[in-house]
């Protein structure tokens, strides 16, 4: 297998994903997209710079969950959410995959070929807000594995029959959508690819409404903790001025709550070590002197995802305003501690 090695790019870690040969050594990784920001959410992503760059293609976003796929060294290939191969999302991606011949044709060509396939799931039963007739998988981007490179899907064409594509705009500018993003609904928004490279994500008024996503819902440090576990504080920052200082708290809540999920993860995986195959034993020895700890690993051990246990932890342990200050101010305490 061949990897190119890039500089550094920690955009790339979100749903990047490594497998290993029972040896230990590396079989494969495979790429998802890279993290990409909404307009005026981050510094490289502000109108102000982003308006020079020249529009390469405008694609639909869909409202629902990424999904994509590994192929494991005995040859099987296994379905994924964005973080998980357990979530009821990739479950419902794998059990597509399996049932669609069409699909699993178009997987297993672009996998066979060093192909990252990345497409979205969107399904009535996985409704976020906009409304989906029917279950899908649909096409959003292709993926070289190797180089990272963002293919052209119609250069594809041959392989795309029965495969719902995300729709694609050649008529509309960057500032046309900003315009529009005002007016359209029943939509989430726009991706738009410049020539560059870079990418963006426009969201409409409607959908951001409906999300409840108010630049006001910052002001309480619960639900600013849930916009961060939940993944929805992004479509929060691009509502922000970039000069307003709530940005630097937002982002000094996250790197807390990104220090506490990797520090009780090693604490759980340490913890499971003892586990020797009996639960009894196990409870005996662990459930009082690592009460928080042990509730997690016990849910591992019946198969549960480990971070979703975390994260409905910091959820549960924040769900009100005051509980939520005192848990980002002892985390805090306890970093400065550790580091």
């Amino acid at each position: 297998m061949k990897i190119i090695r890039h500089k550094k790019n920690f955009n790339e870690l979100r749903g990047l994903t490594f497998v290993f040969n029972r040896d230990g050594s590396l079989y494969d990784r495979f790429l998802l997209l890279d993290k990409f920001w909404n307009m005026n959410q981050a510094e490289c992503s502000m109108y102000s710079i982003i308006k020079n760059y020249k529009v390469k293609n405008i694609m639909n976003k869909e409202d629902g969950s990424i999904a994509s796929f590994i192929k494991l060294p005995n040859g099987k290939i296994v379905a994924k959410s964005k973080a998980s191969f357990i979530s009821e999302q990739s479950i419902e991606i794998q059990r597509i995959y399996d049932n669609d011949p069409t699909i699993r044709e178009f997987v297993n060509f672009c996998i066979n070929n060093n192909i990252v396939p990345i497409m979205e799931y969107v399904s009535p039963q996985n409704r976020i807000v906009v409304p989906y007739a029917n279950t899908d998988l649909i096409l959003l981007r292709m993926r070289n594995n190797i180089t990272g490179k963002y293919l052209d899907i119609e250069n594809y064409v041959d392989k795309l029959d029965n495969i719902t594509v995300a729709d694609f705009y050649s008529e509309h500018t960057l500032d046309d959508l900003i315009e529009l993003q005002n007016v359209v609904e029943g939509k989430e928004g726009w991706i738009v690819q410049f020539e560059n490279g870079r990418m963006i994500k426009l969201k409409t008024k409607w959908y951001t409404e409906r999300h409840n996503l108010f630049t006001s819902e910052l002001r309480r440090e619960n639900t600013l903790i849930k916009l961060i576990v939940n993944n929805t504080i992004d479509d929060v920052l691009s509502q922000i001025p970039e000069e307003v200082e709530k940005r630097k708290e937002v982002e000094h809540i996250t790197d807390i709550i990104n220090n506490y999920i990797k520090n009780i993860s090693a604490d759980v995986d340490k913890l499971l070590k003892e586990f020797k195959g009996d639960i009894k034993d196990f409870a005996i020895r662990h459930s009082k002197k690592s009460k928080k700890l042990f509730t997690i690993a016990i849910g591992v051990i019946n198969g549960k995802d480990k971070f979703k246990l975390i994260e409905d932890k910091i959820l549960n342990d924040t769900k009100h305003l005051m509980s939520a200050k005192k848990w980002i101010k002892d985390n805090e305490k306890l970093q400065l501690i550790k580091y």
